[in-house]
């Protein structure tokens, strides 16, 4: 199995999402590899219980599958690992593999989750915010507007400790006009999370702000982000694409249920 995982962490990008949770739920993930040549298949299978996320979403899905193929064949002769007769949950990027896992399972699309990213030398000429705080100590103000997102301190607290994460608040740090947060997601790749503007600061680009000094801190570091936006957040999406900022990921959720 790590052969295998080390070809899946050839392309990082592209494979980011079962590189983090195959890293992020060791005892819980079981990663299926099929190889033709240089073609490769991955597939995934995560018990749904294993993330607040997947539990509260899809309270029906007893798994997670997901798979990154080089061609419908592939993810064909992987369906074999997937369980049969519970709940599930598909997340796939493009139609092929979804056309081949419809082959044999009734799907229904439930949402698209678009990644976001650019090269680190781009991003580490943004010019720095005097007024945006970064650093491993957010305050207990965005502490506590993290946590409203389901961003547990428990969780976060200690990949700020060991530099694992950084903070950014955007204004003061017992009122904060927005904050958010970046963490390692596997290597190289930092994932951007916990974006937030309290009611009365908004539409006034301070989210913004938090972002672009986030991006600019990443490309500093040299290293590559992951901005996710749901489909209908049109708001967020024109702020990654502002921010320079290019889609390299559509991740589709479609639910199974037998």
């Amino acid at each position: 199995m790590a052969a295998a995982e080390e070809r899946l962490a050839r392309d990082p990008l592209r494979n980011i999402v079962l590189l983090k949770h195959l890293q992020a739920y060791p005892g819980h993930a079981r990663l299926h590899h099929v190889a033709d040549g240089a073609r490769d298949g991955f597939l995934v299978v995560l018990d749904a219980a294993a993330t607040s996320w997947d539990r509260r979403t899809y309270p029906a899905a007893r798994f997670v599958v997901l798979v990154a193929s080089d061609g419908p064949d592939l993810t064909r002769a992987l369906l074999g690992h997937v369980p049969r007769g519970t709940g599930l949950v598909f997340k796939l990027d493009g139609e092929a593999d979804r056309e081949a896992v419809a082959e044999t399972f009734a799907l229904e699309r439930r949402m698209q989750i678009l990644s976001f990213t650019a090269p680190p030398a781009e991003l580490a000429g943004l010019a720095a915010d005097p007024d945006v705080r970064i650093g491993p100590v957010p305050g207990e103000a965005a502490f506590a507007l993290f946590a409203a997102q389901d961003h547990a301190r428990d969780w976060l607290a200690p990949m700020l400790a060991d530099g694992r994460a950084f903070a950014c608040v955007a204004g003061p740090a017992a009122s904060p006009l927005a904050v958010c947060f970046a963490y390692e997601n596997w290597s190289r790749v930092w994932e951007i999370g916990g974006v937030f503007t309290p009611e009365a600061a908004r539409r006034q680009g301070h989210g913004a702000r938090a972002v672009r000094a986030t991006l600019g801190e990443l490309g500093r570091r040299g290293h590559f982000p992951r901005y996710q936006v749901h489909e209908r957040n049109l708001a967020s999406i024109r702020l990654a694409q502002a921010a320079g900022l290019r889609p390299f990921l559509h991740l589709t959720h479609y639910a199974h249920t037998p």
